[in-house]
């Protein structure tokens, strides 16, 4: 059931070892286990809220990767993000830097820029493509202000390799930042696993090697039919209305579905479609594997990185909703993919010799005509949209029209209302400007589905004391990229026609999976102790004996904080 209510370092001697040594045996995690892990993994699922997880855990298999997780390692029970832009980009700048967003800078996956005057992606910007990947250009971690555990490995450990893989450009630029060997992803648009100059002169072989497979190519005509028994989809409903259709041109809302975009042939149609199953993690694992290999990541005693981001259970959970038959048996099948994936991490690197932390870059609310059947106030409308003609309806009744070629309200967005100063001359247009931003905001609590509306001062400035939306609007916050006027819609209302969506400062986007497991790891424990998704790179940093990221800004409950000899 979905809970709306929120739940309630060390420094060590730097190692200096070099490449080129013979891998030690490979040793069992618990007594006896290897100190120091030879790699330590990153991972994100893409939208895995914990109220999706739990209605989902009791159809795990006892031999999945979830369940491994849950017994073999640590459980984190009480894992939210401190901020309320939950989205994919500040998500996964968290996850990589252990910072809120108010300190990595991602204040969401796009934002509307004063200085330029529109909207930038997270992402973008300028990065010279490498020739055979000319689809890789201009996608770079330039936006990105704070420190990632890459970055600090690669200052404090001679020698050591560190990578990311995801589909989405956003998840493996944000997790490793520009201090890499490699960050790697997916486009859709050829299919190929792509990078850029930004941290390769040269492609690397084992991208090369990935690309000349056709290894999206190879999934051509996949049929997506339940994997799970009967049972695993109690309750839930395949057929319904709202959903979008699946991509392959039937027209259905239903499993099964052969995977096909459409076509006849493997082309850009096939490859979004592909992305919107759970087919597009088989990807995402295949592509983490071929990197292990062919950078021998793990391969001897200096440690390395990878991070990895699951990149389509965030598809599925827009196109069909996070309580749709779709959802579930996305999770199923990456139970199962993460089941294949420490298998091959245990046979590669050594069971014991790794360690693996996974997260989520954020949550989902449920689908509004879900949650409105079960008697929740839900619902759907343009409420961005209705909130800017509020705004600039009451501020022509206060100030009158604005000057020719100005209107009051110059962009709405990301939860975001942006206010001319320009329309506002004299002595008096800084008071004026701030009374504006006032009327705004309480213009955009008379659209119905909004909760709540700030002016940005007011939540920079002010103690939000214990108010939970403040706190976390307060921690989403950059100075530079926040527009004048924060909105917030009510809880289980969506803006716009998506089945389903995040970035709400409520607690089912905010709250999400926690685990870790591996070297120097106690098993089957669970912690209830607060924490966010940037534990995982504190945590990491703690078990190589080096300094966390700067602005990392978790600490290692109690139950972690013994010394590692003690188990």
């Amino acid at each position: 059931m979905i809970k709306l209510f929120s739940r309630p370092l060390v420094v060590a001697a730097l190692v200096a070892l070099t490449r080129g040594q013979d891998p030690a045996p490979a040793a069992a995690s618990g007594a006896g286990a290897a100190t120091t892990p030879r790699l330590v993994v990153l991972c994100s699922v893409d939208q895995l809220a914990s109220w999706v997880f739990e209605e989902a855990q009791p159809h795990f298999t006892t031999e999945g990767g979830f369940q491994r997780l849950v017994r073999d390692g640590v459980t984190f029970t009480n894992c939210a993000y401190e901020h309320a832009c939950t989205e994919t980009g500040p998500g996964h700048a968290t996850i990589g830097t252990g910072a809120p967003a108010r300190l990595h800078g991602i204040v969401r996956n796009s934002w509307y820029s004063a200085e330029v005057g529109k909207t930038v992606y997270c992402v973008g910007v300028a990065a010279e493509a490498l020739p055979e990947l000319p689809e890789g250009r201009n996608r770079g971690p330039g936006r990105l202000l704070a420190p990632t555990l890459s970055q600090t490995m690669r200052q404090q450990l001679a020698g050591c390799r560190t990578a990311s893989v995801s589909w989405k450009d956003r998840s493996a630029i944000l997790m490793v930042g520009a201090e890499a060997d490699v960050a790697a992803w997916i486009e859709t648009s050829t299919g190929h696993l792509v990078t850029n100059r930004t941290w390769c002169r040269e492609v690397p072989p084992w991208i090369a090697r990935f690309n000349a497979d056709r290894v999206l190519d190879g999934l051509f005509g996949s049929v997506w039919q339940p994997i799970g028994p009967e049972s695993a989809y109690a309750g839930l409903v395949d057929d319904r209305p709202y959903e979008q259709a699946h991509g392959n041109g039937t027209g259905a809302h239903t499993l099964p579905q052969k995977i096909t975009g459409g076509t006849d042939a493997a082309g850009k149609k096939f490859y979004a479609e592909l992305y919107a199953s759970p087919f597009g993690n088989e990807v995402v694992r295949r592509a983490a594997e071929a990197c292990i290999d062919g950078m021998q990541l793990g391969a001897d005693e200096v440690p390395d990185l990878l991070a990895v981001s699951f990149s389509s259970t965030d598809l599925v959970g827009h196109y069909f909703g996070p309580d749709s038959v779709e959802a579930r048996d996305t999770l199923l099948r990456l139970d199962r993919e993460l089941e294949r994936f420490l298998a091959f991490l245990d046979q590669k690197v050594g069971a014991g010799r790794y360690a693996f932390f996974l997260t989520a870059d954020h949550g989902v609310g449920p689908t509004p005509e879900w949650a409105k059947s079960r008697g929740i106030d839900a619902g759907r409308g343009l409420l961005q949209s209705q909130a800017r003609a509020a705004a600039e309806r009451d501020l022509v009744a206060r100030f009158g029209p604005a000057p020719a070629g100005h209107r009051y309200c110059t962009h709405v967005g990301e939860w975001a209302l942006v206010l001319d100063r320009a329309a506002f001359t004299g002595d008096d247009a800084e008071a004026r400007f701030a009374e504006a931003t006032r009327i705004a905001a309480a213009a955009a609590t008379h659209v119905a589905g909004i909760e709540a509306a700030y002016p940005t001062t007011e939540i920079l400035e002010q103690d939000p004391g214990d108010d939970p939306i403040r706190r976390s609007l307060r921690a989403a916050l950059h100075p530079e990229r926040a527009g004048d006027v924060q909105l917030v819609a009510k809880p289980y209302w969506l803006d716009g026609p998506t089945p389903a969506s995040h970035g709400t400062p409520h607690p089912y986007d905010r709250e999400v999976v926690a685990f870790a497991m591996g070297t120097g790891l106690p098993t089957g424990t669970r912690i209830s102790e607060p924490v966010t998704p940037g534990i995982g790179v504190v945590l990491f940093a703690r078990l190589l004996g080096i300094s966390p990221p700067a602005s990392a800004q978790d600490r290692l409950p109690a139950a972690l904080l013994q010394d590692k000899q003690d188990r």
